[in-house]
């Protein structure tokens, strides 16, 4: 089957299967998470592929597709609510567009096939989404400072971001609420608790707790679509990001004032001793945690894991150095030859390695405590965390535009 649209037909674009097709598959796309430069780039690619003449325009809330050139130009508009990381759908829909491509699937079939993907619910929902925000605050406690006590800690209080966010996440007022609330319920029990347990290091069991809802991947996407060039999409990702720290700070500096009129000041001790066999076994559990929360498929676990140990051991040699920025750098660097072979290999998104081993690099803890500092008046210090939190969020960007350009991905999702 011909899936190419003659340039020369008369034909309009309005009353084409092909319109319907762009517009559908790029909401679903944004509605997975893609970030501008990646779905721009494979609406093109595609459109390309189908013989269209197309451009298109993406912000993390709206696509915007003109079709056809000249006084035949049509323009349309997607506006979509934005959602979380679905890597199962993302696979999904790549291979659509494959299918598409190779003309196994027509316009028709392949706009229907996308439209069920988007409709369909989450696969991952319930009881096992909220054991993954366990398992992803547990894990990554030990990756950021903690022992086994801050470990335990830290997934009680995954339980807590867990709970609020499949209570109030579909819930168009409440959801609002979601960060300050979940951010105040969590340092308020961690406050507690620490209180009643000095040994127990209270910032990385909260941090570790909320540490799902920290947007440290949108600081980083938004750095990427700003070195990329596409200045209106990285602007306002990189405006919501703040918002959304000011928010959650806000939510700790409540939950740790309450607290604190129950148990006085909570003395800030370091994290208890780390046993050598803990790293492996939270690296393995954040993993397990990933597949449910990014909604992945339970045989793309190994390849997390991977990717999480890369990511870990990758900035553990740049750590080496004394430099955290240099340590982002050349763990964004293998994640992302990592991926990208991935993807050339198994013609599945990158994205599968990538998202999960970047959350481990990504400078969401350090602009929490930036913040924190600055709330508890410490200007200085919070202002050179800040400044840190974004040289490593610029390091990580540079690092997987250095592996695009070592290993070019064979799909651009």
């Amino acid at each position: 089957m011909n899936a190419e649209l003659d340039p020369s037909s008369a034909q309009s674009y309005e009353s084409s299967p092909y319109a319907t097709l762009v517009l559908n598959l790029g909401r679903a796309l944004l509605r997975v998470g893609s970030p501008a430069h990646r779905l721009e780039s494979a609406m093109q690619i595609m459109a390309e592929r189908l013989g269209l003449t197309a451009e298109f325009f993406c912000t993390p809330t709206a696509l915007i597709a003109s079709l056809g050139d000249g006084n035949r130009q049509q323009t349309y508009l997607a506006r979509v609510e934005p959602g979380g990381p679905d890597l199962g759908k993302l696979s999904e829909l790549t291979e659509v567009m494959e299918a598409l491509a190779s003309g196994a699937l027509d316009p028709v079939a392949a706009d229907a096939r996308v439209r069920e993907i988007d409709a369909r619910p989450a696969h991952h929902r319930g009881i096992p989404l909220l054991m993954a925000y366990v398992l992803v605050s547990a894990g990554a406690c030990t990756l950021i400072g903690g022992g086994g006590r801050e470990a335990i800690l830290a997934g009680l209080l995954g339980s807590i971001t867990g709970t609020s966010v499949i209570l109030l996440w579909k819930r168009a007022e409440l959801s609002r609420l979601l960060n300050p609330l979940s951010a105040g319920l969590v340092t308020l029990v961690g406050s507690i608790w620490c209180g009643l347990d000095p040994q127990t290091a209270l910032m990385p069991a909260v941090i570790a707790g909320m540490i799902t809802l920290v947007p440290g991947m949108d600081l980083t996407a938004a750095t990427r679509e700003l070195a990329t060039g596409h200045q209106v999409s990285g602007a306002a990702r990189l405006a919501s990001t703040i918002v959304v720290f000011a928010l959650l700070t806000v939510g700790l500096a409540l939950g740790s004032w309450i607290a604190q009129q129950f148990t006085g000041p909570v003395p800030l001790v370091p994290g208890s001793a780390l046993p050598a066999w803990l790293v492996p076994v939270g690296l393995a559990t954040a993993a397990l945690g990933f597949v449910v929360l990014f909604q992945a498929a339970w045989r793309d676990w190994p390849w997390i894991v991977l990717a999480c140990l890369l990511a870990w051991t990758a900035s553990t040699f740049g750590g080496l150095f004394g430099s955290p920025v240099l340590a982002a750098f050349i763990g964004a660097l293998m994640v992302g030859i990592a991926g990208n072979l991935f993807a050339r290999w198994s013609r599945r998104p990158g994205s599968i390695m990538h998202l999960p081993g970047l959350i481990l690099l990504v400078p969401g803890s350090i602009g929490m405590r930036s913040l924190s500092a600055l709330v508890g008046h410490d200007v200085l210090s919070g202002i050179e965390t800040g400044f840190l939190a974004i040289m490593i969020a610029v390091a990580l960007t540079s690092g997987l535009i250095l592996a695009s350009a070592l290993v070019p991905p064979r799909i651009s999702l």
